[in-house]
């Protein structure tokens, strides 16, 4: 009975609404899912977090792998080393999805710089880290009610474990209703909600049950950026080459470089969604609200309805050219005021 109490009274304030920035001057809380590997996009949006938490607008609470390849964790974790944020929470999904090498994680390990290796990660397959969502229950477990983001720009891995998780040594709580306790938001890059193009959006379709089941159980507002937003901001090779100093002493550029043949403008999918989450409602419109609908072909659409708490992202045209300046910006260090931590 208790516990039905307590989830009763977290739909309330669900229902309610909660506003997904941090109140004040505080920094927002954030957890990171990422399929860091696969794409570059998600090197640069782990390089905006960063940046954002230097600044002292985030605290990156921790990060959660949903590639289940072992140099994810190496270059992760030293890329965060290399951006002086040492020993950050990290989860791995060992019976994830994507194993493949890629092309830039590899290379980028290997990568030396004035004799020394550019990475230099403390942390490995043999690290033993914790599970992605056992990782998940015990940071949301310590943290205010209501208080923490969830970003997730990878297949739905660890998301959908925790929303099916149950009690632990973490929380007496289930996932869905750990969830409905701590987070305010949840931003995803998945889906594809635009009449321009029809096929299964990558992170949906790479894990099929664990999208059906973060979206259709999610018990707090989501917000997902689609595909579509993404492919329509394409960020410059120019700035790789320029903007992070010599091109071969920083691990952005170098596996930039390597993910395809220079020079090319990636789209920033996963970029979009950590733009969104750290400033909402400022750089994108919103769709109305209702439900995300994921067919068993793993195409997405969505059903409109006013008492929903989902939606999902649109750019229009005349926004696209300062967005991707602000996504720039924001990937860059440029125009942010950092602080120590």
């Amino acid at each position: 009975m208790k516990r039905i109490l307590i989830f009763a009274m977290i739909l309330l304030g669900v229902a309610c609404g909660r506003n997904p920035e941090a109140p004040g001057n505080e920094p927002l809380r954030v957890i990171f899912d990422t399929d860091l590997g696969n794409d570059i996009d998600d090197v640069l949006a782990l390089q905006m977090l960063l940046n954002y938490e230097q600044e002292g607008k985030i605290d990156l609470l921790g990060i959660t792998l949903c590639k289940a390849n072992p140099a994810t964790i190496a270059f992760t974790d030293g890329y965060c080393r290399f951006n002086n944020r040492n020993d950050i929470p990290m989860g791995y999904a060992y019976h994830g999805v994507t194993p493949e090498d890629g092309t830039y994680l590899l290379p980028t390990l290997e990568a030396t710089f004035n004799g020394k290796p550019l990475l230099q990660p403390a942390r490995t397959i043999d690290s033993n880290l914790p599970e992605g969502y056992k990782l998940l229950r015990q940071l949301l477990a310590g943290q205010p009610d209501g208080s923490v983001v969830l970003i997730a720009v990878g297949p739905l891995t660890n998301i959908g474990n925790l929303l099916a998780s149950e009690a632990d040594e973490f929380s007496e709580l289930s996932g869905r209703e750990l969830v409905a306790a701590k987070v305010s938001r949840v931003v995803t890059m998945a889906g594809l909600f635009s009449d321009e193009f029809d096929f299964p959006e990558y992170n949906v379709v790479c894990d099929l049950q664990a999208a059906h089941r973060t979206f259709e159980e999610c018990p707090v507002p989501l917000t997902t950026t689609g595909w579509e937003v993404g492919n329509l901001l394409l960020y410059p090779h120019e700035s790789v080459l320029r903007d992070f100093g010599n091109p071969e002493g920083h691990p952005l550029s170098v596996a930039y470089s390597h993910y395809m043949e220079m020079p090319y403008d990636r789209q920033t999918w996963d970029l979009t969604a950590v733009l969104e989450a750290v400033e909402p409602g400022q750089w994108f419109n919103y769709s109305s609200k209702g439900s995300v609908r994921i067919a068993e072909d793993g195409r997405s659409s969505f059903d409109i309805d006013e008492t929903g708490i989902q939606d999902y992202l649109i750019i229009p045209q005349e926004r696209v050219a300062s967005t991707l300046e602000a996504l720039v910006a924001c990937t860059t260090g440029k125009n942010l005021q950092k602080t120590d931590r």
